[in-house]
């Protein structure tokens, strides 16, 4: 089998995560020879799981890692605002809250070279270690037990905060995102593997080729929720959830990856195309629920809305039919011929069938769409110079039709 990153082919394929399984990723493709899976976790994974953002978002999520064990975002020494000499560290205890841990600070006054008294202060949890450093401090000083005489000790309460510096990378963490775009697109789209770009990509990947990585990763800085926008009315992008979409953009095709709270950016594939934009392909990671599925757009909007309802517009000649007519088309037990199956038949006016059925006059037919609230309303527009009727099966009469409307009520989010 061919390896889609080093493109050789191999025979010792493995379970490689398209998301990163840290990250609560649940999506598994298997053409990923070992070679390659561990250079991935090493040179490209690495930077998108261990960057300061995610660690924060994991720590917040409390994802833990194959150690089992949260990460620490805090990791590092801190000072003591306005007493730069006071250091701390930032510690997960066992219950997985942050704790700052004092450094030990010593003071040693001397004169003439001779010591006259060491002040040792520590955290309140590392009281039990002042005699061993005091005894370290004896040691190197070359002081005689004798001549020690232990002082007081006191407790102090640190009110003040700790602060330091953080170097956050703003370029190596897109390589992991363009893996994740890229294995996507090779998963759901058969012929883009042989893409030129598709080859590109994938040296990039092997190569661990950040700067490389630019000419695709480029729609956003990473840090730009707003690129999923126009897929807000269908995604619930408040869940706890990763998104991925395939989709065309003009001439390209595109790939937006949304990575829950933490990363959302845009990646263009190809210079190809690809899909149409009804064949969008949304994959959804499920954090909590475990899961990864994928759905075509039109499936998308069909799980997200209810039942769809239909109703013709109907058109009288005059008055008199008008009278007679719409009552009956009104009354709750009117129904047409072909209803009840969906295979609606039209008629000419004198009474003969046309040889197709209204769903197959839509094609045909001007779209006017409209939102009401949480209703998608579509109205279908007959060719006004043609006329089209329906027959009820009540009283076999036929009324004329100039429109059909589609009416769906959007139920929920995926």
């Amino acid at each position: 089998m061919l390896c889609i990153i080093c493109r050789e082919d191999k025979e010792d394929m493995s379970d490689e995560h398209v998301i990163p399984d840290s990250l609560g990723g649940f999506y598994h493709i298997f053409n990923v020879c070992k070679t390659c899976n561990s250079k991935m976790g090493e040179k490209v994974d690495s930077h998108l799981v261990n960057h300061k953002l995610t660690d924060l978002y994991r720590f917040a999520q409390e994802l833990e890692g194959k150690s089992g064990s949260l990460p620490n975002p805090f990791a590092g020494t801190f000072v003591e605002e306005g007493n730069p000499e006071v250091k701390a560290r930032v510690e997960v205890n066992k219950e997985g809250k942050l704790e700052v841990l004092y450094h030990p600070v010593i003071k040693l006054k001397e004169d003439a070279g001779v010591v006259q008294s060491i002040e040792i202060a520590v955290d309140s949890k590392d009281e039990g270690k002042i005699d061993g450093i005091l005894n370290k401090i004896i040691k190197r000083k070359g002081i005689s037990e004798s001549a020690i005489v232990k002082g007081e000790r006191r407790c102090e309460i640190r009110t003040g905060g700790v602060g330091g510096r953080w170097e956050i990378d703003i370029l190596k963490f897109k390589i992991g995102l363009l893996k994740i775009a890229y294995e996507f697109a090779v998963d759901s789209i058969p012929d883009y593997f042989l893409d030129a770009d598709a080859i590109k990509i994938s040296k990039i990947l092997e190569n661990a080729d950040y700067e490389g990585v630019k000419e695709y990763v480029k729609i956003g800085s990473g840090l730009q929720p707003e690129i999923f926008e126009p897929f807000a009315g269908y995604l619930d992008l408040s869940s706890k959830k990763h998104y991925l979409i395939l989709t065309s953009a003009e001439s390209c095709l595109l790939c937006l990856v949304k990575l829950h709270e933490v990363f959302s950016i845009g990646v263009v594939l190809s210079k190809r195309k690809f899909l149409g934009f009804t064949e969008t392909i949304i994959g959804v990671n499920d954090i909590d629920g475990g899961s990864f599925r994928k759905l075509r757009m039109s499936d998308l909007i069909s799980e997200c809305m209810g039942p769809l309802q239909t109703r013709f517009c109907y058109c009288f000649h005059d008055e008199y039919e008008r009278a007679t007519g719409e009552p009956e088309v009104s009354s709750p037990g009117y129904c047409y011929e072909g209803g009840d199956k969906g295979e609606i038949s039209l008629y000419k006016r004198n009474g003969e069938k046309y040889p197709f059925l209204a769903h197959q006059l839509l094609e045909r037919s001007y779209c006017q769409s409209r939102k009401n609230g949480s209703w998608q309303i579509d109205v279908f527009w007959f060719d006004q110079l043609q006329e089209y009727y329906v027959k009820s099966v009540g009283s076999g009469n036929l009324y004329r039709v100039i429109a059909l409307e589609m009416s769906r009520e959007q139920i929920k989010k995926v």
